[in-house]
């Protein structure tokens, strides 16, 4: 199952609690105590509560709408539709469609499926393209017709980490800027380097400087700048719709997934934290307390939902598919 986009989180989560609590392998007392995961040992959950895909299916509750592109990935709902990236084995030759219900598509336009997100309110997608070192230009365009409607250029590396009707928070290599659309205008709302935010949350991620080099992550206001959280030892994976908590992991973590995932509020207080014989694969908040984690086991592989309560499969067991090894 691809990564599952944040706009879906605050549109479709809903997750019957008693149900949940009544199936739940009980954590340990501690609120922040560690929980190591076997997905083969854990009780089956409700399905996973918002669209998502299962293989090249998109699923959303009863909908199934199969695509037979080598590489998929569902970037989020535009009104009632939904819109799909495709590309090749390799991931080059993406293009993008608006795919309704019943499986009508109209095609929106090519573009990197991997360097485009789809806006808060289901209306825009915005690509960034790295012509050269020294430059990113990001373009926003419409995800009903697939018309451009904003493009600027960026010093530097730079990629769009959130995006709403008018706005496209942007992260470059030593500041973080807002863009404004409408306006062409663009203000710096952090001088050190974002890489994860949410607008309609008010909150942002960024690095001191380089990890590799000792920089330490600070999650910050994006409105005020004031600093709600820093650590030296993880940084931020995704927040939740409200901003209230984020998933946090290893702030080196590379390679095919990592082994450890924590969730904190905003400040840091940490609920609780999760590690796996295996790795983690896509990790995303289905509420605003509700995790949802691929999780790869020694033998074998589904997607968790864990909360303050516990956690429960929210898919069925397939066999772990070993990473090659070069």
């Amino acid at each position: 199952m691809r990564p599952l986009p944040r706009t879906l989180v605050r549109t479709f989560a809903v997750v019957a609690t008693g149900a949940l609590a009544a199936t739940l392998v009980a954590s340990p007392s501690s609120a922040a105590a560690t929980t190591t995961i076997n997905p083969s040992k854990l009780p089956r959950g409700a399905d996973v509560a918002i669209p998502h895909l299962e293989g090249k299916t998109i699923v959303d509750g009863t909908t199934r709408i199969r695509f037979k592109a080598p590489t998929l990935r569902l970037l989020g709902k535009s009104g009632t539709s939904y819109v799909v990236g495709t590309a090749d084995r390799q991931g080059a030759r993406g293009q993008f469609f608006r795919v309704q219900p019943d499986g009508t598509r109209t095609k929106l336009g090519r573009a990197d499926i991997f360097q485009t997100e789809l806006s808060d309110d289901g209306q825009r997608l915005v690509t960034t393209k790295v012509p050269s070192n020294r430059k990113t230009i990001v373009t926003v365009w419409s995800a009903t017709s697939g018309d451009t409607v904003a493009s600027r250029s960026f010093r530097g590396y730079a990629s769009a980490l959130d995006a709403d009707t008018d706005r496209v928070l942007v992260g470059g290599p030593d500041k973080t800027w807002l863009w404004t659309t409408s306006t062409d205008s663009v203000g710096i709302v952090a001088r050190d380097s974002g890489y994860a935010g949410d607008l309609s949350a008010d909150v942002l991620a960024s690095y001191t400087k380089d990890p590799y080099q000792g920089g330490c992550t600070v999650v910050r206001r994006l409105s005020t700048g004031a600093q709600l959280w820093k650590s030296c030892k993880e940084r931020v994976e995704g927040f939740n719709a409200d901003g209230s908590r984020m998933a946090t992991i290893d702030i080196l973590s590379d390679g095919i997934g990592p082994g450890y995932v924590a969730v904190r509020g905003s400040t840091g207080h940490k609920f609780g934290a999760y590690t796996v014989r295996g790795w983690f694969g896509a990790i995303d908040f289905e509420t605003t307390t509700a995790l949802l984690l691929e999780t790869n086991g020694p033998r074998k592989a589904a997607t968790v939902r864990c909360t303050d309560v516990g956690c429960e499969r929210a898919s069925a067991l397939s066999p772990t598919v070993q990473p090659r090894v070069a």
